[in-house]
């Protein structure tokens, strides 16, 4: 029993001739006494379709591929932060490993570009891009760099705490299990950061022993291993995983502009977890430590970037009363440092303008009791965070002449109660309510500011009906808030001529929404059709306030309102055992409303979201162990300011993979990003007298490599 990928499917239900077995840890399964031709085969596992055979010769040579579940079956549980009747099937995307591993994308952002709503501040790969531009906004409420979306991995951040930026590359791509998506405000059980909605990435468990391990390697001077192991005897359990990865990258300029000091922007990184704990059954715990280390080119040779994350975090959980108790808490450092330039018009040469560092502490705890009360389910908790970061920074004229260091900086805690209630009414409907109130204070390091603190509630209400066993409405009605981080109140930054300063003056965002729609499930076919609204009061742009010869300045400031209305289209068609075709289709209109402090912005369209957004995959597996897979996704334009000078063309990219099975649990693969080698927009800035400095996003790529899963 295997996958779409070729790796084993421990735990499955296989029932042969009337006869109930399970799968092992390396896929297998035995049947005593079964006959050997004429035999019917079904076999079922969570997060999966059901998958059946017969079997016209020796059973001993039956191989099953198990597919992705269908749309309307994928119900997260997790995003939730509950047990499955606290979760709705509305506006969530379950993207399984195999689905990973047979995406032609190098890192987990690009694969996540087919995810409907899904955007980065830029359309840049994280692999050639800054960390500081990779915050990810779902639904057109973008307009800055910093992250509208919560981001997790197995229930921890994986947010930067001084920024909310992500690195997409911190989990291990053979750790991962599944990534859940879930799109609309989560306020109500997340707080501040899940604004936009929750992406959770979870890696696989200690309940199955197995090993994966991925080497590839290809142009652009890119070479990667990745590696996932984990082993349980007694109650006790060990799991790790690790990744590097060395790219030359590519450069980032378009051919029409490029200089002598433009060079490819160069990514190395290395990255890993180690834990372990002890299940009692009643109650477990377990314990894991993380790092992650990242170097950086920026496309100049002066432009450059380092992180380095290390993170403690356990969790534990078990039983109270009449329901489940679970406690987090998760803490680290991180150090990001930084170099900007100023870069000659002809683009020969440049100079060093600032050097930073961003030194952040920072600390997460939570806690939550969900008890089960007939039909109706109900989930309690408490959590906070607190961070402490600052920006250390060199300034140099330009005679090269350094000053400094000056600071700023400061802390920033926030902390919450949330509930959510499921009620079942009626057979067919489900209905759940819930509500957080937060506690958000900002002290910064300068006495001679003042300290920010505001208090909110979340709440969020939504309906699930069953209209037959196919069809499903769904709609919810939320209110969430975001605050600014620390990053947006006293760090600023450079691109090109663009210089963005830091606001102190910050407040929290607001937003107010709903969305509805319908789920379809015809057999082969399983779609859904979302419709949403929102409004963002307060939010926080990037806002030109002076345009002079050789330099445009920006400041981060509240703009009031912003309006974002679309609609979200997926489908899944399976019209052959072996076959399967996915699509989705979204359109968003998101503008600025009624900003009578920034009159310049009424009416435009908000920066970094695209008018639409299409994506497709075909995929064929096949029994003798093939897989071939094809994806296309489009975007339309979108503005890179927020005056809209700064147009970003619609482009269209097409990736392609393949693997092939040598012997059991190893399989060769090869992948190809942007096919065509289309050039794509990523960013634009002005330059005095000449054209637009214009960016551009990851080219034609090759890589090949090898799979190995065991048992």
């Amino acid at each position: 029993m295997v996958d779409a990928s070729g790796a084993p499917v421990p735990g499955a239900s296989v029932v042969v001739g009337g006869r109930t077995v399970t799968t092992g840890p390396d896929g297998r399964f035995t049947v005593e006494d079964a006959p050997d031709g004429g035999v019917a085969v079904e076999a079922t596992a969570p997060g999966f379709a059901a998958a059946t055979a017969r079997a016209t010769g020796s059973t001993d040579d039956l191989r099953l591929i198990l597919q992705p579940a269908p749309l309307v079956s994928a119900v997260t549980v997790t995003a939730s932060r509950g047990v499955e009747r606290l979760s709705t099937a509305s506006s969530t995307s379950v993207v399984s490993s195999a689905e990973l591993l047979n995406s032609a994308a190098g890192s987990l952002d690009d694969a996540l570009r087919n995810t409907p709503g899904f955007s980065l501040f830029r359309r840049s790969s994280s692999r050639v891009a800054n960390p500081t531009t990779q915050g990810v906004t779902l639904r057109g409420v973008s307009g800055s760099g910093s992250s509208r979306t919560l981001v997790l991995a197995d229930g921890s951040p994986l947010n930067d705490a001084f920024g909310s930026w992500v690195y997409w590359n911190r989990i291990p791509q053979a750790a991962i299990e599944r990534v859940e998506v879930v799109r609309g405000t989560a306020g109500d059980l997340y707080g501040a950061d899940a604004l936009g909605g929750v992406i959770q990435v979870l890696t696989f468990s200690s309940a199955q022993p197995r090993v994966r391990i991925t080497a590839d390697g290809g142009t652009q001077g890119t070479a990667r291993a990745s590696t996932f192991a984990n082993w349980q005897r007694r109650g006790w359990n060990a799991i790790g995983a690790g990744e590097w990865l060395k790219t030359d990258g590519a450069i980032t300029v378009g051919r029409e502009v490029r200089g002598p000091v433009d060079t490819k922007a160069d990514s190395d990184y290395s990255t890993g977890f180690v834990g372990g704990g002890y299940n009692a059954g009643a109650w477990h715990a377990n314990l894991r430590a993380s790092f992650y280390g990242e170097d950086r080119g920026n496309g100049t040779p002066l432009q450059l970037n380092t992180t380095t994350w290390k993170q403690v975090a356990g969790d534990a959980a078990g039983s109270l009363g009449l329901g489940a108790w679970q406690a987090r808490a998760s803490g680290g450092t991180q150090e990001f440092y930084q170099t900007f330039s100023a870069v000659a018009t002809d683009r020969r040469t440049e100079r060093l303008t600032t050097e930073q560092t961003t030194p952040t502490t920072f600390y997460n705890l939570s806690g939550q009791w969900a008890s089960s009360l007939g039909s109706s389910t109900l989930l309690v908790g408490a959590d906070g965070r607190h961070a402490d970061g600052r920006v250390e920074e060199l300034r140099y004229s330009v005679a090269g002449v350094r000053t400094g260091p000056f600071f700023a900086g400061g802390t920033e805690t926030n902390a919450g109660l949330f509930a959510r209630l499921s009620l079942v009414p009626a057979e067919a409907l489900t209905v759940v309510l819930g509500g957080r109130a937060d506690i958000w204070r900002s002290t910064p390091d300068d006495t001679a500011l003042a300290k920010h603190s505001a208090n909110f509630f979340s709440p969020r209400a939504s309906a699930e009906w069953k209209l037959s066993s196919r069809d499903t409405l769904h709609a919810a009605v939320y209110r969430g808030y975001r605050t600014p981080t620390l990053n947006e109140l006293h760090r600023g930054f450079r691109v090109g001529t663009v210089v963005t300063n830091p606001n102190p003056l910050l407040d929290p965002e607001r937003m107010t929404g709903f969305e509805g729609g319908i789920l379809m499930n015809g057999g082969r076919t399983s779609a859904r059709l979302t419709a949403f609204w929102n409004q963002l009061d307060n939010a926080i742009t990037n806002v030109t306030v002076a345009v002079a010869p050789g330099q445009t300045t920006r400041q981060r400031q509240n703009t009031d309102t912003v309006r974002a209305a679309g609609l979200e289209f997926e489908a899944d068609y399976r019209p052959f055992e072996h076959w399967t075709f996915s699509g989705l289709a979204v359109t968003t209109r998101s503008r600025f409303a009624n900003t009578p402090a920034q009159p310049a912005l009424e009416g435009n369209r908000v920066p970094q979201v695209p008018t639409f957004q299409l994506g497709g995959t075909v995929t064929y597996v096949d029994p003798r162990g093939f897989t071939g897979s094809l994806q296309a996704r489009a975007f339309g334009s979108q503005y890179d300011d927020d005056l809209n000078a700064f147009r970003l063309n619609g482009y269209g990219v097409i990736d392609a993979t393949a693997s092939q099975q040598l012997v059991r649990s190893v399989l060769v693969f090869a992948a190809v990003e942007n096919l065509t080698n289309a050039d794509y927009d990523t960013g634009r800035t002005p330059r005095t007298g000449l054209a637009d400095l214009r960016t551009i996003g990851w080219p034609r790529s090759f890589r090949m490599g090898l799979r190995v899963f065991l048992p």
